[in-house]
């Protein structure tokens, strides 16, 4: 046969696909995800071309991130103003030791770009707020949530509905972790749910109660997997539905969830026709947008009775004064079995709170201090310095404990707790009681171990 004849049987392509714009690479690469029957060229194209919004690039952002990136997601935007930190490598899979110290959203843009070159990226080093959400959302097609704090969580689905966009959102603590998609189809959206925010100190999130490291990792994984199934438009998504998980029992369950509610502020029609910008929202109604705090300063201090890590280190230092203080750790016992300071005696703050309910803050804390006090020796000046903090009864001379946790706000409320159960026990005429307790003069270690961590010694840990 000629050159002629091969030319006029074989297609001058080296290959011809039903979709024009996937190219050798993509059949290579994702050929394993397009057999898959109801992914195909068609939806894989999808894929390619989908944007995709994460917040938060963490614990769920690792997986999520690294799954969409992988699947062959075309355009992703991280939003994370955070740097990379030692206490979070054991979840966030997608940032490296080498990666300390660096932005969250450099970083894992960097590690997406190493398992998909050809994906574009936008690394966002911001704090998502309520003047760049609606126009980080705006030309995406799917929003993700990967942050873990009730603020993000509800700005994140108002500035979502506002532009239209559906919402994939998970969250992960302890042994449990959750996920739903909100305002998909005609579904509801989060604040459906949840109106209103619950009172900010009773949220928890990973850094202050814990989370195991596999398990931010599933819920990204499925919240990937959600992603995907939205931007293609193909299976059952969880939509009106939350996926529910724990790791401990090892058990899952999927529960319906009440439908889009007529008068919701976020999504309704009437919220939808708002035009008032979403920045006056935040300031006129919508406090839950601002992040929570310790709210240290809301806690009496009068003076006296704090002191800072160096100052608790000075006068611990001194062999004499070392004698005549003690350290009181109100950290739960878990943590304080992680780490605590040589010679300190735990009693959680929990503990405190039990005993004032029951009434005997002053006897058994007088308990605890009397058996942890070293032998009597003269008492320095350093130490007495704030003896009118707390200061009652004439039992030998005052010794000074300072009362520490993990980031000073418990250590705070710890100290106001026993200055008031003395002045109960002191106007109540229980001399025994005052005499005993009223020898230690309590003082706050403000910013608590962290702050002795920086200030003091950086070989202990910091978490």
């Amino acid at each position: 046969m000629n050159a002629g004849a091969m030319e006029d049987i074989l297609p001058h392509a080296a290959f011809v696909s039903s979709v024009p714009t996937l190219t050798k690479e993509d059949v290579e690469r994702f050929g394993r995800q397009m057999l898959v029957e109801e992914i195909g060229a068609a939806h894989m194209e999808q894929i390619r071309h989908a944007h995709v919004v994460c917040v938060g690039a963490g614990g769920l952002g690792s997986t999520i991130l690294l799954y969409l990136a992988a699947s062959g997601v075309g355009r992703l935007t991280i939003v994370d103003f955070d740097d990379v930190e030692l206490s979070n490598l054991h979840r966030q899979v997608i940032h490296t030791t080498a990666a300390i110290g660096q932005p969250k959203a450099l970083s894992a843009k960097a590690s997406c770009l190493r398992l998909f070159p050809a994906a574009c990226v936008d690394a966002v080093v911001e704090a998502l707020s309520p003047e760049n959400a609606e126009r980080l959302f705006a030309t995406c097609d799917v929003v993700v949530d990967g942050t873990d704090n009730v603020a993000a969580r509800y700005l994140i689905n108002d500035a979502a509905m506002r532009c239209g966009k559906p919402l994939v959102s998970g969250s992960a603590m302890g042994w449990e972790g959750q996920l739903s998609v909100y305002g998909y189809r005609g579904g509801p959206c989060y604040r459906c749910l949840f109106p209103q925010p619950p009172p900010q100190e009773t949220v928890g999130s990973c850094n202050d109660s814990g989370v195991m490291g596999p398990l931010p990792g599933m819920i990204g994984c499925l919240q990937a997997l959600e992603v995907l199934k939205v931007a293609t438009g193909v299976g059952e998504t969880l939509n009106g539905r939350l996926f529910l998980f724990n790791g401990l029992r090892f058990s899952s369950r999927v529960v319906k969830l009440r439908g889009r509610q007529p008068h919701c502020v976020a999504c309704s029609a009437a919220a939808l026709a708002d035009a008032t910008p979403l920045p006056q929202l935040a300031a006129q109604a919508r406090p839950e947008y601002v992040p929570y705090s310790c709210p240290i300063t809301s806690v009496p201090s009068p003076p006296g009775t704090s002191c800072s890590a160096s100052e608790y280190a000075a006068h611990a230092r001194g062999s004499a004064a070392a004698q005549r203080r003690v350290t009181l750790d109100v950290r739960v016992r878990l943590q304080y079995d992680m780490a605590h300071l040589a010679h300190s005696v735990n009693v959680p703050y929990q503990s405190l709170l039990q005993w004032k309910r029951a009434g005997t803050v002053v006897t058994q804390l007088a308990d605890v201090l009397d058996k942890a006090l070293p032998p009597q020796s003269d008492t320095p000046d350093c130490m007495k310095e704030g003896s009118a903090a707390v200061s009652h009864g004439d039992a030998g001379p005052q010794v000074v404990v300072y009362v520490l946790c993990r980031r000073g706000l418990n250590s705070l409320k710890a100290v106001a707790l026993i200055r008031a159960a003395l002045a109960e026990a002191e106007a109540r005429g229980d001399e025994a009681a005052v005499a005993r307790l009223g020898r230690y003069v309590f003082r706050n270690v403000s910013g608590g171990l962290n702050a002795y961590h920086r200030e003091v010694d950086s070989a202990f840990p910091y978490y």
